[in-house]
């Protein structure tokens, strides 16, 4: 069997091209009336025939499926380099694609809180009403000025709030800062 490379840790690196160097030749094809429709004849015969002969020990097939086998007794630096990368590969898409849902789900979250009208606090004499409509009224205030809806505003306000208390939690200074500063900046 040729190899591509060098062995690492006395392991033979096999190319995928070695798998048609195990093909048989490519037999005539038989005129159409020949063709009786058994498993040995016919066009694709030469090609069944390599894959029993790469499934057979020593085959490419065979050798793949070893090491398959053997890589869950040994460790990760003796590990054929292929499943590696299949591993890692795979390892690396399902993070894209967590990062991807998490992507959406903020934005949907954003998109959410900034629909929430300015001034929709509603009874302002609970203690909610208390404490929330009075930064309501003072970010639809300041709304006016710039070229945000003060509904953004507002979603930016309880986003660096909440981002300054799991931050904090975390022992954070940065985010303790943040969530203090997000509580009494807005005060009219």
């Amino acid at each position: 069997m040729t190899h591509n490379d060098k062995p690492i840790n006395g392991q033979d690196n096999p190319s995928f091209l070695d798998l048609f160097n195990q093909l048989p030749p490519v037999p005539p094809v038989p005129p159409a009336p020949e063709l009786d429709g058994q498993h040995g004849t016919g066009r694709l015969a030469w090609l069944r025939a390599a894959w029993k002969a790469s499934w057979e020990e020593g085959g490419f097939l065979y050798e793949r499926w070893e090491e398959v086998g053997q890589a869950r007794h040994v460790s990760w630096y003796e590990i054929a380099t292929w499943i590696k990368a299949a591993l890692l590969f795979g390892g690396l898409s399902l993070i894209v694609l967590m990062l991807d849902a998490a992507g959406d789900i903020v934005s949907a979250t954003l998109k959410g809180l900034s629909d929430v009208p300015a001034s929709g606090a509603g009874d302002s004499s609970s203690l909610w009403g208390t404490v929330d409509h009075p930064i309501r009224v003072f970010l639809a205030d300041q709304a006016a000025h710039l070229p945000v809806a003060p509904a953004a505003l507002y979603a930016f306000w309880q986003l660096t709030g909440l981002v300054g208390l799991v931050g904090g939690f975390f022992g954070n200074a940065g985010a303790r800062i943040a969530g203090c500063c997000s509580g009494s900046a807005p005060s009219p």
